[in-house]
């Protein structure tokens, strides 16, 4: 495993506990404790989360529940630019489409440039890919909610975000989630959630954005329940279609883009 992936993992871990010892991660991510120790004093030093003794705490300074942009942006990179991919195959010129500020639905950038449509986002990662394009030219608007930027994230977020996307009607909603169950849909941080629930009520479609490892399960925060959700947009191990099924016969629309290695099977690291 690179060091880059286990850096995600240990946040991704730290999103869900207050405190990582070395032992803990050493034998979660099958690394040696000194391997550990580096990767913990590197996370520190960077200020990605607080060194404490035997181990590692979340950062006091951290958007709770939520692993920087920039370690999320390429796990799984392929498997979600096929998913955005498919996400931009269902607009039609002129559509305006909500898009919040995820990592899967950050990849719908490569493809939405060559499309006259508006997008409102909540990302600025979004926002200046859409906004630079292929060669310093993009076909489509871009309205950002304005509110505040969280460092390390890129996103927008708060009262004024909030307030700004109440004033927008779109045709989609485009939602990166970070677990999806027959419950509905969750994300891990209750003001990431606030935003996307002023999307999904103020669009006349949602569309759900989740890789494989997404699936079948719940995280702290739920947005909405599935009567709200029109689509799915994943990929899936053989063993989740039961799951899939379930969902597709709570009126979920599923599209599968292609077969997923099972995460147990190839030794992966979930999101």
């Amino acid at each position: 495993m690179h060091k880059h992936e286990r850096h995600t993992a240990i946040l991704d871990q730290l999103s869900r506990v207050e405190f990582l010892s070395v032992e803990e991660a050493a034998e979660l991510l099958h690394v040696s404790a000194a391997t550990i120790r580096r990767d913990f004093n590197e996370l520190a030093e960077r200020a990605l989360a607080d060194r404490a003794r035997g181990g590692l705490c979340r950062t006091r300074t951290s958007l709770r529940g939520m692993v920087p942009f920039a370690f999320r942006e390429n796990q799984f990179l392929r498997e979600k630019v096929a998913l955005a991919e498919t996400a931009v195959s269902l607009l039609s010129i002129g559509d305006v489409l909500f898009v919040d500020g995820g990592t899967t639905t950050f990849q719908m950038a490569r493809f939405l440039t060559s499309i006259s449509v508006r997008c409102i986002t909540t990302s600025l990662h979004l926002a200046r890919a859409l906004g630079e394009g292929p060669r310093g030219a993009s076909s489509a608007e871009v309205f950002l909610t304005g509110g505040y930027l969280y460092p390390q994230t890129g996103l927008l977020i708060g009262p004024q975000a909030k307030a700004n996307l109440a004033q927008y009607h779109a045709n989609w909603a485009f939602i990166s989630v970070a677990a999806i169950s027959e419950d509905g849909i969750f994300n891990s941080n209750e003001l990431v959630v606030e935003n996307e629930q002023g999307m999904i009520t103020n669009a006349d479609r949602t569309v759900i954005l989740a890789d494989h490892t997404k699936l079948d399960k719940r995280s702290m925060c739920r947005i909405c329940g599935l009567d709200q959700v029109s689509i799915l947009i994943t990929n899936a191990t053989e063993d989740q279609q039961p799951f899939l099924d379930a969902v597709q016969n709570r009126g979920v629309e599923v599209i599968t883009v292609g077969m997923a290695v099972s995460p147990v099977a190839d030794g992966a690291v979930t999101a």
